[in-house]
């Protein structure tokens, strides 16, 4: 369960993604020699993965157990006065290593969501008739008998 991380003059790190997104960023930071930079990975086609916006979740589950990632610096870039991330390699000449890579961020379009109508409690599922004509919701007890 290890990822590699290539940066620099194809420098790499190993890293494990059994922890916390901004724990495993953190140590790629200070590892890598850019703790002043905000940093992402991109995996070997240049599909940035957006690590930041899933900061307490588990890596493993957005990278995987294992792989190779590119280190991307992450810059906010003024576009028509709209900040906007702007993704930089940190690793020298990624093209010769990775021959498709091609930098590119998830599209990440807002689903619509559908009307949702509350559902009736429990306790307003009493007397409502299924179509087998029984009685759903609630508990029906037996009466009790007095010995």
């Amino acid at each position: 369960m290890f990822i590699l991380i290539k940066y620099g003059a194809n420098e790499t790190l190993l890293c494990n993604p059994t922890c916390a997104v901004v724990n495993l960023l953190n140590s790629i930071k200070r590892r890598s020699g850019h703790a002043d930079l905000t940093i992402d990975v991109a995996d070997e086609t240049g599909l940035v993965k957006e690590l930041d916006a899933h900061k307490y979740d588990y890596a493993y589950k957005h990278l995987g157990t294992e792989g190779t990632y590119v280190l991307m610096e992450k810059q906010m870039v003024f576009v028509d006065e709209h900040p906007q991330c702007a993704y930089v390699p940190l690793l020298d000449e990624p093209t010769k290593i990775f021959p498709s890579f091609n930098v590119r961020v998830p599209n990440m379009e807002k689903k619509k969501k559908k009307p949702t109508t509350k559902s009736p409690s429990p306790a307003g599922m009493k007397g409502i008739r299924s179509k087998k004509g029984l009685t759903t919701g609630g508990t029906s007890r037996a009466p009790s008998r007095k010995r």
